[in-house]
């Protein structure tokens, strides 16, 4: 019975690494993309509208010191999927 349940968690561990070792190789998207992602715009705002009192705090920053932040907002109307 110690030998089947052996046999049988040797199976399972390699077919688990097999399945990981080719999970790649069927999705072209997969890999990380080769080029860094940049923000398509940046803005400037006050630091104390992004960080609280303590944040602040902690990086030594002044809340009215202005701030360079990468705006990700996409263009057009919004939608919102309520159920």
């Amino acid at each position: 019975m110690k030998n089947i349940a052996a046999i049988l968690g040797a199976v399972i561990l390699a077919t688990g690494t097999a399945q990981a070792a080719s999970y790649n190789s069927g999705n072209s998207d997969a890999d990380m993309p080769t080029a860094p992602v940049v923000a398509a715009q940046t803005v400037e705002v006050k630091a104390a509208d992004l960080m609280n009192k303590k944040d602040l705090e902690r990086a030594g920053i002044d809340a009215d010191a202005t701030l360079s932040v990468s705006d990700f907002t996409a263009p057009g109307p919004r939608s919102t999927y309520i159920r």
